[in-house]
């Protein structure tokens, strides 16, 4: 395993790179005294995990990680700040951060922090290893199994927690339902899945069930009433509403017109819900 260590301070790098990172796993370090020399690292040496200051010359943390996280590099993020403001880590979820840490950081607490991030390497490499089997040998997916795979670089048990919304979106699932299921309260659960995830319990299940509606307009079989029991929205009104913020367009237009019936994915959905929160419609 590879560790990338970023922070335009000098005594603070090394600092860092004084650490015993050997005790949990890493066997190279590399450094880096700017975001943009920690960028050129990441695009020519196969790094796992990165340790990085949120405010760097050129390149700031988050502007990295969000650069990981869209071109779907395997690398984990640990973020160092010396800002406690929610709306940072906020940011930082939303890339899917492993975690952000306060300066001045413990240095037992950073390493157990990276020898978590390195073991949910670990479980995506497996998870992706099992999904290139099963690709290989069904060759298609059902809507589920494509929700599923989508988030198969999730820890293991936000994995199951997705796999179980997609099995069960028909029904009243709530996080209290999902608390006895997991055996976990209510509030932890919210937070998990957000920071795993880097969405909501309530944007997972609405966006799941949109993706099983589409499905069912496409096949202009059901009454828009019917479709909206059958995903789990039962109030028609709403379901119709929800529909037309996210899509631009009523049900009853999507199942009439070909045209507007292409091919969305979970996550496409996701993005197009947080878009429209954002900008508040």
């Amino acid at each position: 395993m590879t560790l990338l260590i970023a922070d335009d301070e000098k005594f603070v790098r090394n600092g860092l790179l004084s650490l015993d990172w050997a005790s949990v796993g890493i066997s190279r370090v590399l450094e880096a005294s700017n975001g943009l020399e920690a960028q050129k690292l990441l695009e020519t040496e196969r790094v796992e995990l990165v340790v990085c200051d949120i405010r760097m010359p050129g390149m700031t943390g988050l502007e990295l990680a969000e650069y990981v996280h869209q071109n779907r590099m395997n690398t984990k993020f640990i973020i160092l700040s010396g800002f406690s403001d929610f709306s940072y880590a906020k940011e930082a979820i939303r890339y899917q951060v492993h975690d952000y840490l306060l300066k001045p950081v413990v240095p037992e607490e950073l390493l157990d922090t990276a020898h978590s991030a390195i073991e949910h390497l670990r479980l995506m490499e497996y998870g992706e290893r099992i999904i290139s089997e099963y690709e290989e040998k069904a060759g298609s997916y059902t809507i589920t199994q494509q929700i599923i795979h989508s988030f198969c670089k999730v820890d293991l048990q936000a994995y199951e927690m997705v796999k179980y919304i997609a099995e069960n979106y028909e029904k009243d699932l709530s996080l209290g339902v999902l608390s006895e299921q997991f055996h976990l309260s209510a509030v932890y659960l919210s937070r998990y899945i957000k920071k795993e995830t880097g969405y909501s319990f309530v944007d997972l299940l609405t966006c799941i069930r949109l993706l099983y509606a589409l499905e069912l307009l496409a096949k202009g079989e059901y009454r828009i009433s019917l479709i909206s029991d059958l995903t789990g929205f039962r109030d028609q009104r709403y379901f119709s509403q929800l529909f037309r913020r996210i899509l631009g367009c009523k049900p009853n237009e999507y199942r009439k017109n070909k045209q507007l019936q292409k091919q969305y994915g979970i996550l496409e959905l996701l993005e197009r819900k947080a878009k429209k929160q954002e900008s508040g419609l």
